[in-house]
C-alpha cells in the first residue's frame, strides 16, 4: 500500500515554538506597555495570565480557538482598565498583531526536516493540522504543504474534525492516510480513532503514555521518517 496523504502536526512536530512564544507574549507586552500604561500596570504579566486561567475556565468552548481566544482575553483586559468598546476592540487588535507576528517568526525546522518533506512532497499530499495558530505564510514555511488547516477554523484536534476535512480535501478514504504528531491524544489517539495510521514523533526519550491504543510506528530524528513511513507502507 502507498499512503494517498500524510497529515502533520506543527508545534513540537516540526518545530519547537517555545522560542517563539516567549517572545510573542513580550512583543505583546511591550506593546501594551507603549499604548496603554494604565492596562501595563492593571494587569502585569503575573495577573494576565491568572485572569488568562480564568476566562478559560469559564468559557472553555474559545480556547481550542487559540487566536479568538487571546483576542477576547486583550479586549476584556483593555474595557477592565477603562478603553471604551470601539477602543478596546482595535486596541486589542493590534496588540493581537504584534503578539502574531512574533508567534509566527523565527520558528526554527529540526534537523533535517527541509529536505524530508520535499522528498515526501514529491510523492504525497501533504496537509498541516494544528491547534496553533502559527502563519506558515511569515514562518516562511507555506511551500511545505499542500494545505493547512488550524483550529482557528475547525475544531481543535482531537476532535476528528481537521482530520476528516483532511480527508475530503485529499479524496482519499482514512486507510489510505497517515498522521504524523507528538502529542498521544491530540496526534495519534484521535486519527487512529478515525481510522488512519499513526506516527509518533517522540524526540524526548518519553515512553508511550496510553494504555488504549499504540501509534503504529515511531521515530526521534526528522532523519528516521522516510523510512518509518515505507515500513508502514509494506506491512
Amino acid at each position: 500500500m502507498t499512503f494517498g496523504l500524510i497529515t502533520f502536526d506543527l508545534d513540537h512536530t516540526l518545530w519547537d515554538p517555545t522560542n517563539a512564544l516567549i517572545a510573542a507574549e513580550r512583543a505583546m507586552f511591550n506593546w501594551i506597555s507603549e499604548h496603554s500604561p494604565v492596562t501595563a500596570e492593571f494587569y502585569p504579566p503575573e495577573k494576565f495570565h491568572a485572569y488568562k486561567k480564568d476566562l478559560a475556565a469559564a468559557y472553555p468552548e474559545l480556547t481550542g480557538k487559540v487566536s479568538e481566544f487571546r483576542f477576547q482575553l486583550l479586549r476584556r483586559i483593555f474595557l477592565q482598565s477603562g478603553h471604551d468598546s470601539d477602543s478596546a476592540r482595535r486596541m486589542a487588535q493590534d496588540a493581537f498583531a504584534a503578539f502574531y507576528q512574533a508567534r509566527s517568526t523565527d520558528l526554527i525546522l529540526f534537523e533535517s526536516v527541509t529536505e524530508v518533506m520535499a522528498e515526501l512532497k514529491a510523492s504525497y499530499p501533504l496537509i498541516a493540522l494544528t491547534n496553533g495558530n502559527a502563519d506558515l505564510d511569515i514562518a516562511g514555511h507555506t511551500h511545505l504543504f499542500d494545505r493547512h488547516l488550524k483550529a482557528d477554523d475547525y475544531e481543535a484536534k482531537p476532535s476528528p474534525e481537521m482530520f476528516e476535512a483532511a480527508l475530503e480535501h485529499a479524496g482519499v478514504e482514512s486507510q489510505q492516510a497517515l498522521h504524523i504528531g507528538d502529542h498521544p491524544e491530540q496526534d495519534v489517539a484521535a486519527a487512529q480513532a478515525v481510522g488512519m495510521k499513526t506516527l509518533w514523533f517522540h524526540d524526548k526519550q518519553t515512553d508511550w503514555p496510553l494504555a488504549d491504543c499504540q501509534p503504529d510506528g515511531e521515530f526521534s530524528h526528522w532523519s528516521q521518517l522516510v523510512q518509518a513511513i515505507k515500513a508502514l507502507e509494506g506491512s
